[in-house]
């Protein structure tokens, strides 16, 4: 109950605080203030996103028994660190000072938006190569499933397509997730040379790699607690007990 509270009042703040500045204006000074204190947002907000992927990659490595290429993933993704916060502080300070400039000169109604993130999306998202690269195709991936969420969203909002096939809905997400991954599959199995070279090889693993070979391969009973409580809730269906939640309420997790 105390943290809805809590959620209800950081919703109310936020929304204060969208309220306040939606589309404000703004002097040369201000506008350079909100930029920079937009870009020190994007910077933290990065490098805290970040942090979690990191002491998942030094678990893993432990776990490896620090073997070179689990040592090269924990240098990996501290770089993905730095430039997931300079990437996105960049498309920040980018976004808010054109959105400034334009609606200074009279350009808003949706349009300031476009044109703002266009350009800093080209600028400080637009690098595919290296580590950059990485972060990048993961963000943008990641905000391009935000976008047609929301694009559905505001479809069924306008009584374009029916409220029954809202994502909010447990049909609506159901029949999101199977034609998802009704796309994803055909494009795996008939034309994988249109999908990313290295979500190709996990689906490679996933779908091909398992048509033969062992039922155990090396290594993998360093996973062996996680796959047997897996599972076994297989079979939670007809033994309540074992299911996952159940299993998480009796472990306390």
């Amino acid at each position: 109950m105390v943290e809805s509270c809590c959620n209800t009042t950081n919703d109310t703040i936020n929304a204060v605080f969208h309220h306040i500045n939606q589309h404000r204006k703004g002097h040369l000074k201000e506008c350079l203030l909100s930029a920079i204190r937009g870009f020190r947002n994007g910077v933290l907000t990065g490098v805290r996103i970040r942090i979690p992927y990191i002491f998942q990659a030094v678990i893993y490595a432990a776990l490896a028994g620090g073997e070179e290429k689990s040592i090269s993933r924990v240098k990996f993704v501290i770089k993905q660190m730095f430039y997931h916060g300079k990437n996105l502080g960049m498309f920040v300070g980018i976004y808010k000072s054109i959105c400034c400039i334009l609606r200074n000169i009279g350009i808003k109604g949706g349009i300031d938006s476009l044109i703002a993130g266009f350009i800093g999306g080209y600028y400080a998202f637009g690098d595919s190569k290296s580590v950059s690269g990485s972060v990048n195709n993961q963000i943008v991936l990641y905000l391009f499933a935000r976008a047609l969420i929301g694009i559905i969203q505001g479809m069924v909002k306008r009584k374009i397509i029916p409220q029954s096939l809202s994502t909010t809905t447990p049909k609506g997400f159901r029949i999101f997730a199977a034609v998802t991954l009704a796309l994803i599959l055909y494009l795996t199995e008939y034309e994988p040379e249109n999908l990313n070279a290295s979500f190709m090889g996990t689906m490679t693993v996933l779908y091909h790699k398992s048509d033969s070979g062992p039922m155990i391969e090396k290594g993998d009973h360093k996973f062996g607690i996680p796959m047997a409580i897996i599972i076994l809730s297989l079979f939670g269906g007809i033994f309540p007990k074992l299911s996952l939640d159940s299993m998480f309420s009796y472990f306390k997790l």
